[in-house]
């Protein structure tokens, strides 16, 4: 919907189809925009993407970035448990609370009143501590025979009005190797993690991605022997501060 063309992957199965993230070029109204499709985290309610497989796909794509503007969180129709943690992870524990949020809910083709749709996710997003800047129910689908061809045009102006309003035109950025550690110190700090019980067991488990990394050629000796050291930096501060 937003570069105006067939481009990015979906899935309707149980396990998402996007481990690494892809970006594309496009313009808005003249202005230029590199869209960034992330990895999903937790997208359906029987599976998965598998967990180092998105932090390796998380971490490639910050180590692209030079900086960030704005946040684009879909999802699929009603809110999700969750959801909550994806907004968390993105909102706080990548982007430091410091880059705007648009939620948008696909699969409204058979709602009549979007407005009121929107009232009613805007109040469900309360309840889970959620508080973008805007939110959107789409329509993003043609249909079989271009039934929902007005809703989608419709849905298509709103979502990249919204892009254009809350765009940052100064964007966020951090030191990227900051940046990493901080990512995973939040994620440990926001019971995000599921995979260490204690922050000691989350600092040595992210030896074995970081070999991963190196292994498929994303990372270098030096970049592994960087990260470790700002990681367990960042321990030796929280166990100081104790």
């Amino acid at each position: 919907m937003l570069i105006g063309h067939e481009g990015a992957k979906v899935s309707n199965g149980p396990v998402g189809c996007t481990f690494e993230s892809e970006c594309y070029e496009t313009r808005i109204d003249s202005m230029p925009y590199s869209i960034h499709d992330t990895v999903g985290l937790n997208e359906g309610d029987e599976g998965r993407v598998p967990h180092w497989k998105a932090i390796q796909g998380l971490y490639t794509l910050i180590r692209k970035l030079d900086s960030v503007s704005l946040l684009i969180f879909c999802i699929r129709g009603r809110i999700r448990d969750n959801a909550h943690a994806n907004w968390l992870f993105f909102f706080d524990a990548i982007c430091d609370k410091k880059v705007p949020v648009v939620v948008v809910s696909t699969c409204w083709e058979q709602e009549e009143n979007l407005e009121e749709a929107e009232r009613q996710l805007r109040e469900a997003l309360k309840k889970y501590s959620m508080d973008p800047k805007a939110v959107a129910c789409v329509v993003s689908i043609w249909g079989r025979n271009n039934e929902h061809e007005e809703k989608y045009t419709q849905s298509q102006e709103k979502l990249r009005k919204l892009t254009m309003r809350w765009c940052m035109t100064e964007p966020w950025s951090k030191d990227k190797d900051e940046w990493f550690a901080q990512l995973y110190q939040r994620a440990f700090d926001l019971k995000l993690c599921l995979f260490a019980k204690t922050r000691l067991q989350f600092v040595e488990g992210i030896r074995l991605p970081f070999q991963e990394f190196k292994k498929n050629g994303n990372l270098e000796q030096s970049d592994i022997d960087k990260l470790t050291k700002n990681l367990l930096q960042a321990e030796k501060r929280v166990l100081k501060k104790r």
